[in-house]
């Protein structure tokens, strides 16, 4: 008896409950959520399988379910924060006056700047450290600043 007269012989729901069972183990090692649905699909799909005789319509309801769980699973993805990560660095493209605004090059895009501290004025090409952000405006640090315990970085 080959393999393919044997699956032949099978019931549809056991074959679906099969298909869903090597989706999930797909879906594990890939780690995409995708074919994990594809895999939870089958599985309802298989319980559908013992009321609903039509393969078509099998097929059917495996689709509109696949597509509807992998539109569901990938919302439930965690995406990278979009949040600035504290002590990055950052290039003073406009001089910062002591209380004033200037600009920096942080991740190649210009943003206006205001150093932390009030009276300190921090010069063109000077690397700087980005300790937080008000609105658009980042909040910076020297990077030869030694005391990093003064500096908030809530804000």
């Amino acid at each position: 008896m080959n393999v393919l007269q044997l699956i032949s012989e099978q019931p549809a729901h056991i074959l679906w409950l099969l298909s869903g069972l090597a989706f999930l183990a797909i879906g594990m090692l890939v780690g995409e959520p995708g074919i994990a649905a594809l895999g939870f699909a089958a599985f309802i799909t298989a319980i559908a399988a013992l009321s609903v005789p039509a393969f078509a319509t099998q097929l059917l309801i495996w689709g509109v379910l696949a597509v509807s769980l992998a539109v569901l699973l990938r919302g439930m993805v965690p995406r990278e924060s979009r949040e600035l990560r504290h002590s990055t660095e950052a290039e003073v493209v406009d001089g910062i006056p002591p209380g004033g605004l200037g600009h920096v090059i942080y991740e190649g895009s210009w943003w206006k700047a205001r150093c932390q501290f009030a009276d300190m004025a921090i010069v063109v090409g000077h690397k700087v450290h980005v300790v937080g952000r008000d609105g658009n405006t980042l909040i910076v640090v020297p990077n030869n600043f030694t005391d990093h315990d003064i500096y908030d970085r809530t804000v």
